[in-house]
């Protein structure tokens, strides 16, 4: 029987502290917890934030600035218990003190920095759409619409989404991918038209909420729960692809 996951363990996972199949019990945990995965993810980025703002050298902070930043750290402690949150805690602190010591020597981020980029898998998504128009007008390559999930997650490890009952599959392809497999569906989708839904197994652990991006002749809304990537990919109207992404991402917590 498998041990409870527990804080110690979230602690274990964000330090790099636990072994290997450790670390997948916890990912297999969070993938299945959104709030869970959600608390993490924060103090991961808290860690790698705290890692980037030391990484150069750095003047040390003033009395003013470190003084503020023990008024900080007492105030998230009393607000927060256990050992997790008091460590959550002194990385924000830390992160605070850094980025004002980065933004007096002139090193802050800009707007245009912090844009954040669509993940490599939202090209990988891009390029299996296109694949699939070429695809459905070639005569002699016969579109397949079969598809088993329980056969995709048998041999890919893909969770693919209920889908609403009126829309069609018309095509279902594995993929290959950068980082492995994916699964590339061509549906008929009432009023969205035809979309493509992409989902693959990516190598980061990452919780994204639907996220819209613009191409040329289409629109992507791609999201992510633990290991799994997704993107819906159409022309219509992007407030209904949003839509329908957001549901599809629901059915998988």
């Amino acid at each position: 029987m498998t041990d409870p996951i527990t804080e110690t363990d979230f602690l274990g996972y964000v330090d790099d502290q636990i072994g290997v199949s450790r670390r997948i019990e916890v990912e297999d945990y969070l993938a299945k917890h959104p709030e869970a995965a959600a608390r993490v993810m924060a103090d991961l980025r808290a860690r790698d934030a705290l890692r980037l703002s030391f990484a150069g050298p750095m003047p040390p902070p003033c009395e003013r600035v470190l003084g503020a930043a023990r008024k900080l750290e007492r105030r998230m402690v009393g607000r927060w218990v256990g050992l997790k949150l008091q460590r959550a805690a002194t990385v924000a602190v830390l992160i605070g003190v850094g980025w004002f010591a980065h933004a007096q020597v002139g090193l802050g981020i800009t707007d245009s920095e912090a844009s954040p980029q669509p993940p490599a898998f939202v090209e990988d998504a891009r390029h299996a759409h296109a694949t699939a128009l070429v695809r459905a007008r070639m005569v002699s390559v016969p579109e397949m619409p079969d598809y088993d999930p329980a056969e995709v997650f048998a041999e890919t490890g893909i969770r693919i989404p209920e889908l609403p009952q009126d829309w069609r599959i018309v095509d279902a392809q594995v993929f290959p991918t950068r980082e492995g497999h994916s699964i590339e569906m061509t549906i008929e989708a009432d009023d969205l038209g035809r979309v493509s839904l992409f989902a693959a197994q990516v190598p980061s652990f990452n919780v994204i909420e639907p996220t819209t991006v613009r191409f040329d002749r289409v629109r992507a809304v791609y999201w992510q729960t633990g290991p799994l990537a997704y993107a819906l990919i159409g022309s219509g109207s992007e407030r209904a692809i949003e839509s329908a992404a957001l549901s599809l991402s629901r059915k998988l917590q």
